[in-house]
């Protein structure tokens, strides 16, 4: 993940950032995050059947739920970068009212 700072970058600039990190956040979810989250799921609930106690071991479960875990951290760099960048731009279009 590419780190650029708010600091030093144009309103319009800030704006396409952002942009493009809702646009990588919601590919993100839509093709790694949701699609995890429900094989952890569906591997669970095969688990607690007892035909299939044997069948799905710990380790794969620790798994799944380990990659469930890394890409939801994912999620929220994404977020908290996204966050830094809407309050660099509320900061400048505040000033620009307050010039005006």
């Amino acid at each position: 993940m590419s780190e650029r700072s708010p600091d030093n970058l144009t309103l319009r600039e800030k704006l396409i950032e952002a942009e493009r990190l809702v646009r990588e956040l919601t590919d993100h979810l839509e093709r790694g995050f949701v699609p995890k989250a429900h094989l952890t799921r569906r591997t669970a609930r095969r688990a607690n059947e007892p035909e299939n106690q044997d069948e799905v071991k710990d380790v794969t479960i620790r798994s799944s739920a380990e990659e469930l875990l890394q890409s939801d951290e994912y999620s929220r760099q994404l977020c908290e970068r996204n966050i830094r960048f809407l309050a660099a731009i509320e900061h400048d279009v505040q000033s620009i009212f307050e010039q005006g």
